[in-house]
């Protein structure tokens, strides 16, 4: 799926000994299809526990890079080596998404991580489906500007117009027992 949107650039700061501060190069961030009609865009994440001034969480984003993006930045990632979009306990991931039209009107599955996640829609319009048993879920559309703070929840999205895309940025902080890129799917 080639994105309608502008591919995110990613400005990352860092400190010095000496109390001073300065950005990292920037670069596009690593994208990768999450299915024929999404997109991510993996922009950062922190391990459980993290120091800033010995910059474990830099090291942790690197490693990540290094392992998932082919070898000029800003081209998809490699699909054999997914990038991280749900983290460990204590963890966080910010990354973010891209949706084609939804021309079908159908699209999403139902599941659940044990994160809390704090989503923005940027661009179109989603529709948030909850699981609610025997077709009593609550579905909401949310709009450009708008926030979810989704806790745990068996959820689905899935962009609510058939014309155009829609952009979400979610940064997931993981909960007590989450497992980095584990998912619960509707039925298992």
């Amino acid at each position: 799926m080639a994105s309608q949107f502008q591919p995110a650039v990613v400005h990352i700061t860092r400190n010095a000994l000496d109390g001073s501060s300065s950005f990292i190069p920037s670069a596009p961030a690593p994208t990768q299809l999450m299915s024929p009609t999404s997109q991510l865009s993996y922009i950062y994440s922190t391990p459980p526990s993290f120091s800033i001034a010995s910059n474990s969480d830099l090291e942790h984003h690197n490693a990540i890079l290094s392992s998932n993006i082919a070898p000029s930045a800003g081209t998809p990632g490699n699909p054999e080596t997914p990038m991280p979009l749900f983290p460990a306990s204590g963890g966080s991931v910010c990354a973010i998404l891209d949706f084609a039209p939804n021309v079908e009107g159908g699209g999403g599955f139902m599941h659940r991580t044990k994160t809390v996640d704090y989503i923005v829609v940027l661009e179109g319009e989603m529709e948030l489906e909850l699981y609610g048993g025997e077709g009593k879920g609550e579905k909401r559309i949310v709009k450009k500007g708008e926030v979810v703070v989704q806790r745990e929840c068996m959820h689905c999205w899935r962009n609510a117009s058939k014309t155009d895309g829609a952009r979400m940025l979610c940064v997931a902080v993981g909960g007590e027992g989450a497992v980095e890129g584990k998912m619960e799917f509707l039925g298992q």
